[in-house]
């Protein structure tokens, strides 16, 4: 032992002892840098527990909601998720506060809409399958529900019946054709839905609504385009306000006829309205029209107006005078001299006898087609137009007109103060556009103002 003890003197434990070689000499062993342990740190050990395993189909579960590194997990079947109502509903809320809510809440609920449809067709809310649409207005991959609800509260018309259009989503009902019910039918008439369609190219549909009106002899379909905004859902057509306090925000058109088409190609859809026509007597002879509706970057404006083909003499004159306020010159001209020279035109397009109608025309028409002439520097032509109203309406306010205009023509440069002086010399007198002031309601009623553009 004390041999033992002798040998192990000086030994280190952390030298290397390299092997010996058989008659090799031992070299000076290098010394060996020695390590230096740091000291230990206190710190408190984190719990880590294997969760057990659970069997297929089994969740984990925290009983206690404190399982700090799975401590305490347990395995457990799935808390079940409830399938969405499929049973019938009982009907729906018929006052309008109560059906808001409600309607949220099933949305939400994801429940059966045709439960849904169900229950509103029992409570007198919906008639028919016309009255639901379902589409992703605003692109979140989740359906509107879009909804034509009555009022049963009140009565019908021959027309129409109380009630409004909503669109429902989770927040609600996120847009009201009207802003609030109304007892009064005639500004709470329930529109219909015309059709749910891509419009302005964006890849989502826009709804489009009719809320027609009808008087003792006429109806007028009234077409609003409803679609997603950066502020939310919201009326997209923009035209000139037709009388005070409109808004401007639909697509009028007495019986019209409609088609959501797209006719170019381009995936945005053109609202084509065709009518015009007005059934009471007191209209006149009005000419019926085809409007084509197009998104022009910004709203859903009047981008074509295509007047049908017409019989009716008067209906030329205007025609012709849009074409020159347009500054189609030979555009107008051509249609000017229709109304004096074609023999197979009527006259009789309202009250007035049709002789008269054809004089007050013609009278106007040689006006303008003097302007024309004198405006392509055509003075001898004009002359001749002058000689013609000479010859056959001596005595018409019309014919001093035309002389006067000759006499003081200077060039385009001057025509607007020339004007300006003819019509007021015509103002003076009593009623120098004839028949033209009054074709019926459904017409221009011409004035000395519309005599000399």
């Amino acid at each position: 032992m004390t041999l033992a003890v002798a040998a192990c003197a000086g030994f280190d434990p952390g030298e290397l002892i390299p092997p010996l070689s058989v008659g090799t000499p031992t070299a000076p062993a290098e010394p060996t840098p020695t390590a230096t342990v740091a000291p230990s740190i206190d710190e408190t050990p984190v719990l880590m527990c294997t969760p057990p395993a659970c069997a297929p189909g089994e969740v984990y579960v925290c009983p206690g909601g404190d399982c700090p590194g799975g401590c305490g997990t347990i395995c457990a079947a799935p808390t079940p998720t409830p399938p969405p109502a499929t049973g019938p509903l009982a009907a729906a809320p018929t006052d309008w506060e109560g059906l808001e809510g409600w309607l949220a809440g099933l949305w939400r609920g994801n429940v059966n809409p045709a439960a849904v449809r169900a229950a509103l067709r029992q409570s007198g809310m919906q008639r028919s399958d016309a009255d639901w649409r379902a589409a992703d207005l605003d692109g979140d991959l989740q359906d509107e529900w879009l909804l034509v609800l009555y009022d049963p509260s009140l009565p019908g018309v021959p027309f129409g019946a109380a009630g409004d259009l909503w669109i429902v989503n989770g927040d609600g009902v996120v847009f009201r054709y009207y802003a609030a019910p109304s007892s009064d039918i005639y500004e709470f008439l329930a529109p219909t839905i015309v059709a749910v369609t891509d419009v302005t190219g964006d890849g989502l549909p826009e709804l489009i609504a009719d809320a027609p009106f009808c008087g003792a002899h006429t109806c007028t379909g009234n077409y609003r385009v409803i679609g997603q905004t950066a502020a939310g859902l919201a009326d997209l057509v923009a035209r000139e306000p037709l009388a005070e306090g409109d808004p401007g925000n639909t697509i009028a058109m007495t019986f019209p006829d409609i088609q959501v088409i797209d006719r170019d190609g381009d995936g945005a859809a053109e609202i084509i309205v065709r009518g015009g026509t007005i059934g009471s007597a007191g209209a006149g002879v009005v000419r019926p029209r085809t409007e084509v509706w197009r998104w022009d970057g910004a709203a859903v404006t009047l981008a074509e107006t295509t007047l049908e083909p017409t019989q009716y003499r008067h209906h030329i004159l205007y025609e012709a005078n849009d074409r020159l306020a347009a500054g189609d010159l030979d555009g107008a001209l051509a249609l000017y001299e229709a109304t004096i020279n074609d023999p197979a035109l009527r006259n009789d397009g309202f009250a007035h006898a049709p002789e008269q109608v054809y004089a007050d025309v013609s009278r106007l028409a040689a006006f303008r087609l003097i302007l024309i002439d004198l405006l392509q520097n055509n003075a001898e032509r004009a002359a001749g137009r002058l000689a013609w109203l000479e010859a056959n309406h001596p005595d018409a306010a019309a014919t001093s007109a035309a002389a006067t205009l000759i006499a003081g023509w200077a060039g385009a440069e001057g025509q607007a103060a020339l004007c300006a002086s003819i019509e007021e010399t015509l103002a003076a007198l009593e009623n120098p556009m004839g028949t033209l002031s009054d074709m019926g309601y459904g017409n221009p009623a011409l004035t000395v103002a519309d005599f000399c553009p």
